[in-house]
Protein backbone atom coordinates (compact mmCIF):
# COMPACT_ATOMS: atom_id res chain seq x y z
CA UNK A 1 0.00 0.00 0.00
CA UNK A 2 2.79 2.64 1.08
CA UNK A 3 4.20 1.99 -2.52
CA UNK A 4 1.21 2.70 -4.53
CA UNK A 5 0.62 5.74 -2.56
CA UNK A 6 4.15 6.72 -3.28
CA UNK A 7 3.72 5.91 -7.19
CA UNK A 8 0.25 8.26 -7.27
CA UNK A 9 1.90 10.56 -5.39
CA UNK A 10 4.68 11.01 -7.77
CA UNK A 11 2.60 10.77 -10.64
CA UNK A 12 0.26 13.37 -9.32
CA UNK A 13 2.83 15.95 -8.81
CA UNK A 14 4.54 15.02 -12.70
CA UNK A 15 0.85 16.01 -13.67
CA UNK A 16 0.93 19.37 -11.98
CA UNK A 17 3.95 20.61 -13.60
CA UNK A 18 2.65 19.72 -16.86
CA UNK A 19 -0.55 21.75 -16.60
CA UNK A 20 1.78 24.30 -14.58
CA UNK A 21 3.85 24.40 -17.70
CA UNK A 22 0.99 24.84 -20.15
CA UNK A 23 -1.10 26.75 -17.74
CA UNK A 24 1.80 29.70 -17.85
CA UNK A 25 2.13 29.40 -21.68
CA UNK A 26 -1.28 30.48 -21.69
CA UNK A 27 -0.69 33.50 -19.92
CA UNK A 28 -0.86 32.87 -15.82
CA UNK A 29 1.10 34.18 -13.67
CA UNK A 30 2.92 32.11 -10.71
CA UNK A 31 0.86 33.81 -8.05
CA UNK A 32 -2.44 33.73 -10.14
CA UNK A 33 -1.86 29.80 -10.46
CA UNK A 34 -0.70 29.02 -7.03
CA UNK A 35 -3.52 30.66 -5.83
CA UNK A 36 -6.17 29.02 -7.91
CA UNK A 37 -4.12 25.72 -7.00
CA UNK A 38 -4.66 25.97 -3.57
CA UNK A 39 -8.03 27.25 -3.59
CA UNK A 40 -9.21 23.99 -5.17
CA UNK A 41 -7.37 22.00 -3.33
CA UNK A 42 -9.18 23.72 -0.15
CA UNK A 43 -12.57 23.16 -1.64
CA UNK A 44 -11.39 19.49 -2.42
CA UNK A 45 -9.46 18.56 1.09
CA UNK A 46 -11.90 20.37 3.76
CA UNK A 47 -15.03 18.66 2.77
CA UNK A 48 -13.66 15.68 3.52
CA UNK A 49 -11.74 16.38 6.62
CA UNK A 50 -15.35 17.36 7.97
CA UNK A 51 -16.92 14.10 6.57
CA UNK A 52 -14.15 12.23 8.53
CA UNK A 53 -14.73 14.58 11.75
CA UNK A 54 -11.08 15.65 11.39
CA UNK A 55 -11.30 19.33 11.06
CA UNK A 56 -8.46 21.68 11.77
CA UNK A 57 -7.86 22.13 15.06
CA UNK A 58 -6.81 25.93 16.07
CA UNK A 59 -4.33 24.77 19.10
CA UNK A 60 -0.93 26.67 18.63
CA UNK A 61 0.76 23.64 18.07
CA UNK A 62 -1.41 22.84 15.03
CA UNK A 63 -1.48 26.20 13.50
CA UNK A 64 2.30 26.33 13.98
CA UNK A 65 2.73 22.78 12.04
CA UNK A 66 -0.21 24.36 9.84
CA UNK A 67 2.27 27.70 8.62
CA UNK A 68 5.32 26.50 8.86
CA UNK A 69 4.73 23.05 6.76
CA UNK A 70 2.92 25.06 4.56
CA UNK A 71 5.37 27.46 3.69
CA UNK A 72 8.17 25.09 3.31
CA UNK A 73 6.01 22.68 1.60
CA UNK A 74 3.68 24.27 -0.76
CA UNK A 75 4.25 27.85 -1.13
CA UNK A 76 7.82 28.13 -1.42
CA UNK A 77 8.35 25.00 -4.01
CA UNK A 78 5.73 25.99 -5.97
CA UNK A 79 6.63 30.05 -5.99
CA UNK A 80 9.91 28.63 -7.40
CA UNK A 81 8.24 26.24 -9.64
CA UNK A 82 5.85 28.32 -11.42
CA UNK A 83 8.22 31.08 -12.18
CA UNK A 84 10.88 28.46 -13.62
CA UNK A 85 8.10 27.15 -15.77
CA UNK A 86 8.47 29.88 -18.03
CA UNK A 87 12.21 29.49 -18.79
CA UNK A 88 13.19 25.76 -18.56
CA UNK A 89 11.33 22.55 -19.80
CA UNK A 90 8.88 20.49 -17.60
CA UNK A 91 10.95 17.55 -17.54
CA UNK A 92 13.91 19.17 -16.15
CA UNK A 93 11.86 20.62 -13.25
CA UNK A 94 10.96 17.31 -12.25
CA UNK A 95 14.44 16.08 -12.34
CA UNK A 96 15.56 19.06 -10.19
CA UNK A 97 12.86 18.46 -7.83
CA UNK A 98 13.83 14.51 -7.61
CA UNK A 99 17.05 16.16 -5.44
CA UNK A 100 14.71 16.89 -2.47
CA UNK A 101 15.78 12.86 -0.80
CA UNK A 102 18.93 13.65 -1.42
CA UNK A 103 19.14 17.08 0.44
CA UNK A 104 16.33 15.53 3.28
CA UNK A 105 19.31 13.15 4.20
CA UNK A 106 22.12 16.21 4.10
CA UNK A 107 20.10 18.05 6.42
CA UNK A 108 19.39 15.85 9.08
CA UNK A 109 23.54 14.89 8.57
CA UNK A 110 23.99 18.42 9.38
CA UNK A 111 21.33 18.89 11.95
CA UNK A 112 21.56 16.24 13.97
CA UNK A 113 24.63 15.48 13.43
CA UNK A 114 24.35 11.54 12.32
CA UNK A 115 26.85 9.51 10.24
CA UNK A 116 25.78 8.01 7.16
CA UNK A 117 27.09 4.66 5.87
CA UNK A 118 29.86 4.55 2.85
CA UNK A 119 26.96 3.84 0.70
CA UNK A 120 25.25 6.96 1.82
CA UNK A 121 27.93 9.16 1.21
CA UNK A 122 28.34 7.56 -2.56
CA UNK A 123 24.66 8.42 -2.82
CA UNK A 124 25.24 12.12 -1.80
CA UNK A 125 28.00 12.24 -4.24
CA UNK A 126 26.10 10.20 -7.24
CA UNK A 127 23.26 13.15 -6.84
CA UNK A 128 25.94 15.99 -6.90
CA UNK A 129 27.59 13.99 -9.68
CA UNK A 130 23.67 14.17 -11.67
CA UNK A 131 23.45 18.03 -11.04
CA UNK A 132 27.03 19.09 -12.62
CA UNK A 133 26.28 16.52 -15.65
CA UNK A 134 23.05 18.33 -16.29
CA UNK A 135 24.85 21.50 -15.52
CA UNK A 136 28.29 21.88 -16.93
CA UNK A 137 28.36 20.42 -20.69
CA UNK A 138 27.59 23.27 -23.28
CA UNK A 139 25.14 20.55 -24.60
CA UNK A 140 22.98 19.41 -22.06
CA UNK A 141 20.33 22.52 -21.44
CA UNK A 142 18.56 23.27 -24.46
CA UNK A 143 19.78 27.31 -24.10
CA UNK A 144 22.94 27.84 -21.71
CA UNK A 145 20.68 30.81 -20.71
CA UNK A 146 18.95 28.75 -18.46
CA UNK A 147 21.77 28.03 -16.09
CA UNK A 148 20.23 30.52 -13.82
CA UNK A 149 16.89 29.24 -14.39
CA UNK A 150 18.28 25.62 -13.51
CA UNK A 151 20.07 26.56 -10.67
CA UNK A 152 17.00 29.03 -9.03
CA UNK A 153 14.87 25.56 -9.17
CA UNK A 154 16.69 23.84 -6.96
CA UNK A 155 15.62 26.05 -4.83
CA UNK A 156 12.17 23.84 -4.68
CA UNK A 157 13.54 20.25 -3.54
CA UNK A 158 15.46 22.29 -0.53
CA UNK A 159 12.47 23.83 0.83
CA UNK A 160 10.95 20.49 -0.09
CA UNK A 161 13.74 18.53 2.58
CA UNK A 162 13.48 21.03 4.82
CA UNK A 163 9.41 20.05 5.03
CA UNK A 164 10.25 16.88 5.18
CA UNK A 165 11.88 16.95 8.24
CA UNK A 166 10.09 19.31 9.31
CA UNK A 167 6.72 17.50 9.32
CA UNK A 168 7.73 14.32 10.44
CA UNK A 169 9.66 16.24 13.43
CA UNK A 170 6.78 18.94 14.45
CA UNK A 171 4.09 16.44 13.69
CA UNK A 172 1.30 17.00 16.36
CA UNK A 173 1.11 14.18 18.67
CA UNK A 174 -2.70 14.20 18.19
CA UNK A 175 -2.77 15.08 14.49
CA UNK A 176 -4.60 13.04 11.49
CA UNK A 177 -3.67 12.87 8.64
CA UNK A 178 -6.90 14.70 6.24
CA UNK A 179 -6.86 16.55 9.32
CA UNK A 180 -3.28 18.06 8.92
CA UNK A 181 -3.58 18.63 5.13
CA UNK A 182 -6.79 20.80 5.86
CA UNK A 183 -4.94 23.05 8.49
CA UNK A 184 -2.32 23.13 5.94
CA UNK A 185 -3.69 24.22 2.83
CA UNK A 186 -6.29 26.31 4.22
CA UNK A 187 -3.27 28.01 6.42
CA UNK A 188 -1.44 28.85 3.17
CA UNK A 189 -5.34 29.95 1.17
CA UNK A 190 -5.34 32.53 4.14
CA UNK A 191 -2.30 33.84 3.99
CA UNK A 192 -2.29 33.89 -0.02
CA UNK A 193 -5.77 35.73 -0.58
CA UNK A 194 -4.76 39.23 0.91
CA UNK A 195 -1.80 38.95 -1.05
CA UNK A 196 -3.69 38.04 -3.99
CA UNK A 197 -6.44 40.38 -3.45
CA UNK A 198 -3.43 43.65 -3.26
CA UNK A 199 -1.74 42.60 -6.51
CA UNK A 200 -4.30 41.98 -8.49
CA UNK A 201 -8.61 42.02 -8.91
CA UNK A 202 -9.52 38.32 -8.31
CA UNK A 203 -10.85 37.02 -11.29
CA UNK A 204 -11.42 33.89 -13.57
CA UNK A 205 -8.41 32.65 -15.18
CA UNK A 206 -7.65 33.34 -18.95
CA UNK A 207 -10.35 30.82 -21.01
CA UNK A 208 -7.24 29.41 -22.13
CA UNK A 209 -5.46 28.38 -19.22
CA UNK A 210 -8.86 27.29 -17.25
CA UNK A 211 -8.34 23.53 -18.01
CA UNK A 212 -5.19 23.30 -16.89
CA UNK A 213 -5.53 25.05 -13.91
CA UNK A 214 -8.81 22.89 -13.11
CA UNK A 215 -6.09 19.99 -13.64
CA UNK A 216 -3.96 21.39 -11.50
CA UNK A 217 -6.10 22.26 -8.23
CA UNK A 218 -7.74 18.60 -8.49
CA UNK A 219 -4.55 16.75 -9.12
CA UNK A 220 -3.21 18.76 -5.77
CA UNK A 221 -6.52 18.27 -3.59
CA UNK A 222 -5.71 14.80 -4.33
CA UNK A 223 -2.07 15.18 -3.74
CA UNK A 224 -2.39 15.98 -0.63
CA UNK A 225 -4.61 14.07 0.53
CA UNK A 226 -2.40 10.99 -0.53
CA UNK A 227 0.60 12.52 0.86
CA UNK A 228 -0.43 13.32 4.04
CA UNK A 229 -1.40 9.42 4.79
CA UNK A 230 1.94 8.13 3.16
CA UNK A 231 4.30 10.78 5.23
CA UNK A 232 2.22 9.23 8.50
CA UNK A 233 2.77 5.66 7.28
CA UNK A 234 5.88 6.07 6.39
CA UNK A 235 9.00 8.13 6.96
CA UNK A 236 11.06 11.43 5.37
CA UNK A 237 13.65 9.16 3.54
CA UNK A 238 10.40 6.90 2.04
CA UNK A 239 8.59 9.72 1.16
CA UNK A 240 11.72 11.25 -0.50
CA UNK A 241 11.50 8.48 -2.84
CA UNK A 242 9.49 10.26 -4.74
CA UNK A 243 12.10 12.03 -6.81
CA UNK A 244 11.89 8.36 -8.56
CA UNK A 245 8.87 9.02 -9.73
CA UNK A 246 8.98 12.67 -10.43
CA UNK A 247 11.89 12.44 -12.47
CA UNK A 248 10.76 9.61 -14.82
CA UNK A 249 7.54 10.75 -15.13
CA UNK A 250 8.20 14.31 -15.78
CA UNK A 251 10.66 13.55 -18.28
CA UNK A 252 8.20 10.91 -20.11
CA UNK A 253 5.52 13.57 -20.06
CA UNK A 254 7.58 16.01 -21.48
CA UNK A 255 8.56 14.23 -24.20
CA UNK A 256 5.25 12.92 -25.22
CA UNK A 257 3.25 16.09 -24.45
CA UNK A 258 5.61 19.06 -24.83
CA UNK A 259 7.84 17.59 -27.76
CA UNK A 260 10.79 18.05 -25.26
CA UNK A 261 13.44 16.15 -26.03
CA UNK A 262 16.20 16.11 -22.93
CA UNK A 263 20.14 16.00 -24.31
CA UNK A 264 21.62 12.37 -22.92
CA UNK A 265 23.63 14.68 -20.54
CA UNK A 266 20.18 15.17 -19.25
CA UNK A 267 19.36 11.40 -18.79
CA UNK A 268 22.89 10.54 -17.23
CA UNK A 269 22.44 13.29 -14.98
CA UNK A 270 18.59 11.93 -14.17
CA UNK A 271 20.23 8.56 -13.74
CA UNK A 272 22.63 9.79 -10.95
CA UNK A 273 20.20 11.19 -9.50
CA UNK A 274 18.01 8.36 -9.55
CA UNK A 275 21.15 5.85 -8.86
CA UNK A 276 22.14 8.74 -5.53
CA UNK A 277 18.72 8.42 -4.11
CA UNK A 278 18.34 4.39 -4.30
CA UNK A 279 22.24 4.41 -2.24
CA UNK A 280 20.94 6.90 0.28
CA UNK A 281 17.42 5.76 0.54
CA UNK A 282 18.78 2.13 1.57
CA UNK A 283 21.43 3.26 3.76
CA UNK A 284 20.29 5.79 5.83
CA UNK A 285 16.89 4.72 6.82
CA UNK A 286 17.35 3.48 10.02
CA UNK A 287 19.64 6.50 11.08
CA UNK A 288 16.75 8.55 9.45
CA UNK A 289 14.33 7.11 11.66
CA UNK A 290 16.50 7.62 14.57
CA UNK A 291 17.33 10.94 14.23
CA UNK A 292 13.44 12.51 13.31
CA UNK A 293 11.96 10.90 16.70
Amino acid sequence: MNMVLLLMCGLLISIIYALGKTATQSGMNGLDLMFWQISGSVLIVLPVALWKRQFPLLRWSHVRYYLSAGLLGFTGPYLVTYWVLNHIPSGLVGVVASLSPLMTVALVVLIFRQRIRWAGVLGLLAGFAGVLTILLPKSSLPNPDMLAWVLLACLSPLFLAMGNVYRTRAWPADGQPVQMAAGLLTSQWLLLLPIQWMSAPIGLPELAARPSVAGIAVSSGLFYLLSFQLQRRTTPVFVGQLGYVIAVCSLVIGTLFFNEHPSPWVWAGTALIAGGVFLVSRSSMPIMNEAIK
